[in-house]
């Protein structure tokens, strides 16, 4: 593990010292603007996908009420499958109010809550197989603690020590269940290292620009009661060209990342599927697809089509591997789909239908899924 993880460290922290040296280059106007930023939003969620059933909840956010271009933010969130996911978030300065600026300090935290009554598990490599899937109640705690600098208006770096516990248990009958039934519960925290580089226009609705993020995230074990010990790196860069018009947009997205370590708690390994961020396959299962690595890649056109509604055509492509030296692209899966857009202000929904050989999915949530 020291092997990898003191070249994860350099690629992380020498851009970040190179940014702080040329910091004071950057303009003296690109900086949060002093006033009031006081505001209030409450909002009901509603969304639906077939890995956690029909969605409902609420997020409140509370803005700048201090006086300090903070933030607090709720979320409240069940799900008819059974997923019950809860968010606190406070932000000094609050993450929208900083997107684009250069800061000195920003200080994040974040305690979460998120247990799923229904996780599937299909094994693990690209020849798990779909008829394998076996159900169990996955839980975990997270407390996030997070320092981060705005360089420039476009750069950005923080580190973070994530306290985190993990447990496995109501494993249900199914070809896998010896194998689930061994899990212990696990104290898995970490430290987290990032740095980002965005040019995007828009972090709601991007049509030029790209994003680039590099992390490593280090979990070191300091006992023997099953703490996690692993090194993850990933890199996932984004692209987005207008085409035909400012409105049909061109999006394309590459992720890498890979996983090494000697205690990697199941759920931590690479995966693909399903309709999150950073494991989207649209046509397949959430977390269809486990090992120590991956490469995902997706494209969207979005194009208008009348008034505030729009409309996507898409391609993903994922593979995972225990190695890179048993990468095997021969395997890798694909999906298509297509969807729609509902554009406002400040949020977009969406509605995606994906297709693969293991069948049709629906998705129906808020913002693009990249």
């Amino acid at each position: 593990m020291k092997k990898t993880l003191i070249p994860a460290l350099l690629l992380i922290l020498l851009p970040a010292s190179l940014a702080f040296a040329l910091s004071d280059a950057s303009t003296e106007n690109t900086g949060i603007a002093p006033g009031s930023y006081k505001s209030w939003s409450a909002l009901p969620i509603l969304m639906y996908d077939n890995d956690i059933g029909f969605g409902y909840g609420a997020k409140a956010k509370l803005v700048d009420f201090l006086g300090i271009k903070e933030s607090f933010d709720l979320i409240l969130f069940n799900s008819s499958k059974g997923e019950r996911w809860y968010v606190f978030t406070f932000s000094l300065p609050d993450i929208e109010i900083r997107q684009g600026k250069t800061y000195p300090l920003s200080f994040d935290l974040k305690a979460e809550y998120d247990k799923f009554l229904k996780y599937s598990y299909y094994g693990q490599g690209m020849d798990s197989r779909k008829e394998d899937e076996t159900i169990l109640t996955h839980e975990v705690k997270n407390l996030f603690l997070t320092v981060g600098r705005g360089f420039t208006p476009h750069f950005s770096a923080s580190v973070a020590y994530v306290f985190r516990t993990i447990d496995y248990y109501g494993v249900q009958d199914g070809p896998l269940a010896g194998e689930l039934r061994r899990l212990k519960k696990k104290s898995a925290p970490y430290f987290s290292l990032a740095m980002a580089y965005d040019t995007s226009d828009s972090q709601i609705h991007p049509t030029r620009g790209l994003r680039l993020l590099i992390q490593d995230d280090i979990a070191v074990s300091f006992s023997r009661n099953g703490d996690a010990s692993f090194n993850r790196v990933t890199l996932d860069f984004r692209k987005y060209q207008r085409v035909f018009g400012e409105k049909d947009v061109f999006a394309f997205r590459t992720l890498v990342q890979y996983i090494n370590g000697d205690e990697i708690p199941l759920f931590d390994l690479a995966s693909l599927g399903g309709g999150n961020t950073f494991n989207v396959m649209r046509g397949f299962g959430l977390n269809r697809f486990l090992d120590k690595g991956k490469i995902l890649a997706n494209v969207e056109y979005r194009f208008p089509v009348w008034w505030i509604f729009g409309g996507n055509v898409f391609i993903d492509a994922g593979n995972v591997w225990p190695s890179f030296g048993d990468i095997n692209f021969r395997k890798t899966v694909f999906d298509y789909g297509v969807g729609l857009r509902l554009f406002m202000k400040d949020f977009c929904a969406r509605v995606d239908f994906g297709f693969s050989k293991e069948g049709m999915r629906l998705y129906f949530n808020f913002g693009h899924v990249f």
